[in-house]
């Protein structure tokens, strides 16, 4: 519990500037667009709040108690922080299917999030069963590398990234895993910051 605690205190920090140098402008373009009921998983601190407009109605979820109040004061300071609401919860949680209505959803928003995910292929048949027809799936993940090499060094690596990172998984294969999830793809964008990341816009298509 205080490694956990330790872990939420320090992550923007630590985070900073990768945020600033790579990542925030990838949000805001990501998120600036998105209107109707949204769901993000696993807000973190809330870095992504600011880059939400005013027609977004957003439900936010976070297991972590030790992120969950770090998000609510960066709530609490928008313009308008009435339209976000959350919740301490996963998205692996019985209780998530109460929550959330079938076909009830304009969007997902999954940033940084998927590799901590115990499920993530239960999750993305969720979201699919969630999103109404046409809504919009928004990724931003580091994933496994296509190289064999570095690929292999990520597994290697990953154990002990899981502990320090608090359940994170370095080699997880995100961008394998969606492309066989059933959704249609809008763009994609591979990038690099030492490690592979992947920004992705899909939909959920009408005929499901």
């Amino acid at each position: 519990m205080i490694y956990k605690r330790l872990f939420g205190a320090v992550y923007d920090p630590f985070m900073h500037s990768i945020e600033e140098n790579h990542l925030k402008k990838r949000r805001s373009r990501l998120l600036s667009n998105l209107s109707g009921k949204v769901l993000e998983v696993g807000v973190g601190t809330g870095v992504n709040f600011e880059h939400y407009n005013e027609d977004a109605e957003i439900t936010g979820i976070e297991p972590s108690p030790y992120m969950l109040p770090r998000a609510e004061k960066k709530r609490d300071v928008l313009l308008f922080p009435n339209r976000i609401t959350l919740l301490k919860i996963g998205c692996g949680y019985p209780e998530m299917g109460k929550l959330i209505e079938k076909n009830s959803l304009d969007a997902v928003v999954c940033t940084l999030v998927l590799c901590t995910v115990p499920e993530p292929t239960r999750a993305l048949e969720n979201f699919m069963k969630w999103l109404k027809p046409g809504g919009k799936l928004v990724i931003l993940e580091h994933i496994r590398s296509h190289n064999p090499m570095r690929g292999r060094m990520q597994d290697l690596m990953n154990p002990v990234w899981r502990k320090v990172a608090d359940g994170c998984h370095l080699n997880r294969p995100t961008d394998m895993i969606l492309d066989g999830s059933g959704f249609q793809m809008i763009r994609e964008d591979r990038f690099k910051i030492g490690i592979p990341f992947y920004e992705a816009e899909f939909i959920k298509p009408s005929t499901i």
